[in-house]
């Protein structure tokens, strides 16, 4: 397991068109939020699309508000306020897909968005796979992870795809682990101290 405070250091190694899953404990989901929308693409000058189905793309950039993280670089998919909230509070930067289970327009909304906002590398974050599982069968979600990171691979694009550890499935482990050059759980060292005394 990495430590979040280390997150930053390992994903600095990351080639171009990596794909990556991170498995993601809840205590340490905004700092791994804040780790890819502007430490990791600020060092490298990177724009960053961010395609939400588990929060909306409002309470996420409350988050980097909060962070005093500048925003102008991370470009929103959200395909969870559209359901919820009928698309209100437009913004610049959040391009609304009407539910998850419209995977085939977040993959579109993504590439428009690589075409808009070109640069020599960019960041794509898929937030979460575990959210599109509910709305989705496996298979079809399997396919979609297929096409989309082999064209975000042929784009050179860092794609991170989020997990929560807390949704263990063995069988989006398996999902992930046939499309992903990594694999990476991040905990804190707090919580790894708190469950050692547990046994």
């Amino acid at each position: 397991m990495v430590d979040v405070k280390d997150l930053h250091e390992k994903l600095k190694s990351l080639e171009p068109g990596s794909a990556v899953a991170l498995k993601v404990d809840v205590d340490s989901y905004f700092e791994v939020i804040t780790n890819l929308t502007d430490r990791f693409p600020s060092s490298r000058d990177m724009n960053v699309i961010y395609a939400t189905s588990t929060i909306s793309s409002s309470t996420i950039i409350q988050v980097l508000e909060a962070f005093d993280i500048e925003r102008e670089n991370v470009q929103f998919v959200d395909a969870v306020s559209y359901m919820t909230m009928g698309g209100a509070e437009q913004d610049d930067n959040v391009t609304f897909v009407e539910s998850p289970t419209m995977l085939e327009n977040i993959s579109l909304k993504i590439e428009y968005l690589l075409r808009k906002y070109p640069g020599e590398e960019n960041t794509v974050v898929l937030d979460s796979i575990d959210s599109l599982a509910i709305h989705n069968d496996n298979r079809i979600l399997s396919e979609f992870l297929h096409i989309l990171i082999s064209n975000l691979r042929s784009h050179e694009c860092y794609t991170f795809i989020l997990s929560v550890s807390e949704q263990e499935s063995e069988e989006i482990d398996n999902m992930l682990a046939m499309v992903c050059d990594d694999f990476i759980e991040i905990g804190s060292e707090e919580e790894e101290e708190s469950s050692a005394f547990e046994y």
